[in-house]
């Protein structure tokens, strides 16, 4: 399946604004817990993976090398990440890619991927994402 994964509160930590990401001390950021295991499981399980993040350039080059200094490029390749300038891109984007799964973090990004997207996804936790991609998996055989 293609599967697209926002960035901010999906793969990288912060929790808004206030987030150290922001910050010349953005390096020390870390991932959402669960995030490595999970992209790592969805790489070998076959799944092709991408990124849709919405940033400004600045942000867009902290992403790049937040995620290359972690070893996330060796699960989703730089081919596959893409930035949108404005939210209400990620879902012609997404149906561009023709994406069959997107997690997203933020309901109004969930509700303009109903009818792109076969299954957007409310990301909360990895935990209640991966129960989520199992009921997925399974009904799609």
């Amino acid at each position: 399946m293609k599967i697209g994964i926002d960035i901010g509160n999906v793969i990288i930590g912060g929790g808004g604004d206030d987030t150290q990401f922001f910050t010349d001390n953005y390096l020390q950021t870390p991932e959402m817990a669960g995030a490595w295991d999970t992209i790592e499981y969805l790489k070998t399980e076959g799944h092709e993976l991408h990124i849709i993040s919405k940033c400004g350039p600045a942000v867009e080059q902290k992403s790049l090398y937040w995620l290359g200094m972690k070893g996330f490029h060796k699960f989703i390749p730089l081919h596959r990440t893409h930035f949108v300038r404005k939210r209400h891109l990620k879902a012609p984007m997404a149906q561009a890619l023709e994406l069959d799964i997107f997690i997203d973090d933020r309901q109004d990004i969930i509700e303009s991927l109903q009818g792109v997207v076969k299954h957007p996804i409310l990301f909360k936790s990895w935990g209640d994402t991966n129960m989520e991609l199992g009921l997925i998996f399974a009904s799609e055989g």
